[in-house]
């Protein structure tokens, strides 16, 4: 079984970074009147506003685990429900018959990540990529080819786009 993820340790990782950053802000924060000089008073504020800002996340429990954006195996791939559904939402499963062309690509912003074209149904689409499918109608992007509807993953930081391609298409091989 292969896994497209944040690994646990990536994720407390990130919300450590994060609490770092609100530390840095908040101590700015409460010493602004011992460094700040002439400088306006707002930026006393903006200081507590950032730390503030880095630090809920940073304390939210659910941040503190990894999460999983997709998983492949010999049946398919299969796309949990998102984060802010509810936990009796069932997965998408995508047989590999159903699954087009997987491939390392440039995404928006020109960073690099993965498409994966997908058969799904219109209300597949809806249930689970909805908000991304109406963002990218907003933005004037265009997620279909063909028969398929694409869908995209930046690089994550900690599997690289190249091995993440060549696992996909290596395990959809051997199941065609």
């Amino acid at each position: 079984m292969f896994k497209y993820e944040t690994p646990p340790w990536g994720a407390r990782l990130i919300c450590f970074s994060y609490f770092i950053v609100s530390f840095c802000m908040l101590i700015a924060f409460y010493t602004y009147n011992n460094w700040s000089g002439n400088s306006p008073v707002i930026f006393k504020y903006v200081f507590l506003m950032l730390g503030l800002v880095f630090l809920v996340p940073a304390l939210k429990p659910g941040n503190w685990k990894g999460w999983v954006y997709f998983s492949a195996d010999n049946n398919g791939l299969s796309f949990p429900a998102s984060f802010n559904e509810s936990k009796n939402k069932l997965s998408l499963g995508v047989p590999w018959e159903n699954v087009g062309i997987i491939k390392s690509e440039t995404l928006y912003g020109n960073v690099r990540g993965i498409s994966i074209e997908l058969k799904i149904s219109k209300d597949d689409i809806e249930s689970h990529f909805g908000e991304v499918d109406r963002t990218n109608k907003f933005l004037g992007f265009d997620q279909k080819r063909g028969d398929y509807f694409v869908v995209a993953y930046a690089n994550n930081a900690f599997q690289r786009v190249s091995s993440v391609v060549d696992s996909l298409n290596a395990i959809k091989r051997q199941n065609l």
